[in-house]
């Protein structure tokens, strides 16, 4: 069980106990699921170093986009950035670089 958000202290928020951390190979997609019920809802914090490439896709799988192509698909690239998620979503992780090295770490919100 996730610990709750609880925004009581300035700027302050709890340590997660539900965290991931993934090492990425080159094209090759990595598939974290999300523990809960759907209806259980997340803030998740993505983190890696600022020269990795990492795009993140939510309950589809992740690609590179190709250079000087038109891409069907929305590649999110985060840095870090906070995003919310459900109990059971799967996120798919990829690099294009040597390996990249991921944390994710989820914070369960108050519904």
């Amino acid at each position: 069980m996730a610990i709750q958000y609880n925004s009581n202290y300035n700027d302050t928020i709890p340590f997660s106990d539900v965290c991931f951390q993934v090492a990425l190979a080159t094209n090759t997609d990595e598939a974290i699921t999300i523990p809960g019920a759907p209806t259980t809802q997340y803030q998740a914090l993505f983190s890696y170093t600022s020269t990795s490439n990492v795009f993140v896709r939510n309950n589809t799988a992740a690609g590179v986009p190709a250079g000087g192509t038109t891409e069907e698909e929305q590649y999110n690239e985060f840095r870090p950035y906070k995003r919310y998620v459900k109990g059971g979503d799967v996120l798919h992780l990829i690099t294009p670089d040597a390996s990249a090295y991921v944390g994710v770490s989820l914070r369960q919100l108050q519904g």
